[in-house]
């Protein structure tokens, strides 16, 4: 236990230690044991280790890790989120009484003195990933705000993508007295530039939703085509709509404008949280949330079609991240319970038995980096709620593209 710092609880930290190993495939040195993820993660920052400076609005919640990078002058960037819970709204704040009432017995610090809720906020490392800066604000909007992915274009520009929630919820439309935050939205996506390796930022910049009651993302790693084009996926909510819809979004002038050019509509079913990668073949991979969907593009992310795969045939599937590796092996990271991985030799059609990560925590986890020695850097969290801590793992899948190895944070 600890005590934490602006409540007056003291929370046990959510991680059960465990002495299974995930570590197969890959021969080690004979005089080397595979090493448990106990062993392997680091933790980034969290409320109890490395925490940022006090700041109005500052609680437990330090997690919702948005993604990592590597910068122009080879540090590593993690960008992160920090408050006092799940979402840290921002005062004043009204939710719906019903949902107060049970939020408030599940826990919810909902009278939190927050000004400017959570913020955005990064850590640098700058010897892999081993050690790690105190984090540091990079945006604080004057509502609630949390970074998604970063990525580090060719050109050198650094993008991160911010979501910002307004100080309600629970409500069909914006109450009095809200209309006019975010465009009337509950959610709404925002873009930050960097051109010195993430130490400077924009204004960011503000996106116009393809719905009328929020957008939203997670953390899903966009992909710069050869062309030098970004693709990036996003979900959104129409008011009144059962489900969540699919957006791909297009930017051609390095990250500055992110115009709209498709939307997922799934008669059944909702695209939420997709993550999507260029396949060696030149075709586009979605995978979302809840049943692990693919989807597959031949014309750059305009028209979809569902490929009738799915990762999982029972459960949610949370905040999935894709990734492709050097000779097409497509890999799939998400929170399934816990953190686990898949992997696909045949574009998502079929997949490996789920693979566990890191079994003792939430995760969640935010965009990866892979590196040049063909190791894969994963972010993510302990916790859905506070205290919280932000992890990072090293990976790498195994010659026989069935399993994972567990890597030391070193380069």
């Amino acid at each position: 236990m600890f005590q934490s710092q602006g409540t007056r609880v003291c929370w046990l930290i959510g991680i059960a230690v465990s002495e299974s190993i995930l570590c197969c495939g890959d021969r080690l040195g004979a005089a080397d044991k595979p090493l448990t993820i106990e062993q392997a993660r680091v933790c980034v920052t969290g409320a109890d280790r490395n925490r940022p400076d006090a700041y109005p609005g500052i609680g437990d919640f330090i997690g919702w890790p948005g993604g990592i990078d590597r910068m122009p002058n080879g540090d590593l960037l993690l960008t992160h989120s920090a408050g006092y819970w799940h979402s840290s709204f921002a005062q004043p704040r009204q939710i719906e009484p019903k949902l107060r009432k049970r939020w408030l017995a599940e826990g919810w610090p909902l009278d939190f003195a927050a000004p400017t809720g959570g913020r955005t906020m990064a850590c640098r490392s700058t010897d892999g990933g081993k050690s790690w800066s105190k984090p540091f604000t990079i945006l604080d909007h004057r509502l609630d705000d949390g970074a998604h992915a970063v990525m580090t274009l060719r050109n050198g520009t650094t993008v991160c993508f911010v979501g910002v929630q307004a100080s309600w919820y629970g409500y069909s439309q914006a109450p009095k007295g809200f209309q006019k935050d975010i465009d009337g939205l509950n959610t709404k996506q925002f873009v930050i530039r960097s051109t010195d390796s993430g130490k400077t930022w924009s204004k960011p910049i503000g996106l116009k939703s393809p719905g009328d009651f929020y957008e939203r993302a997670h953390g899903g790693r966009p992909v710069e085509l050869s062309d030098g084009s970004i693709l990036w996926a996003t979900y959104y909510q129409v008011r009144g709509e059962k489900f969540l819809y699919g957006a791909i979004r297009r930017s051609t002038d390095d990250g500055k404008t992110w115009p709209v050019i498709s939307r997922i509509i799934r008669p059944n079913n909702s695209i939420d949280e997709p993550a999507i990668a260029e396949l060696k073949d030149g075709r586009i991979v979605l995978l979302t949330r809840p049943d692990g969907a693919i989807f597959h593009s031949n014309d750059k992310g305009l028209t979809w079609k569902d490929s009738g795969s799915r990762i999982v045939s029972k459960g949610k599937l949370k905040a999935p991240q894709l990734i492709v590796l050097a000779d097409g092996t497509l890999v799939a990271i998400a929170t399934w319970n816990n953190l686990r991985v898949w992997i696909s030799r045949d574009g998502g059609l079929t997949w490996t038995k789920d693979i566990p990560l890191d079994t003792s925590s939430y995760g969640y986890p935010g965009s990866y980096f892979l590196d040049e020695d063909k190791s894969i850097l994963v972010p993510y969290c302990s916790s859905g709620r506070a205290p919280n801590r932000v992890y990072l793992v090293r990976i790498r899948v195994n010659a026989k593209r069935d399993g994972i190895t567990l890597l030391p944070m070193v380069r």
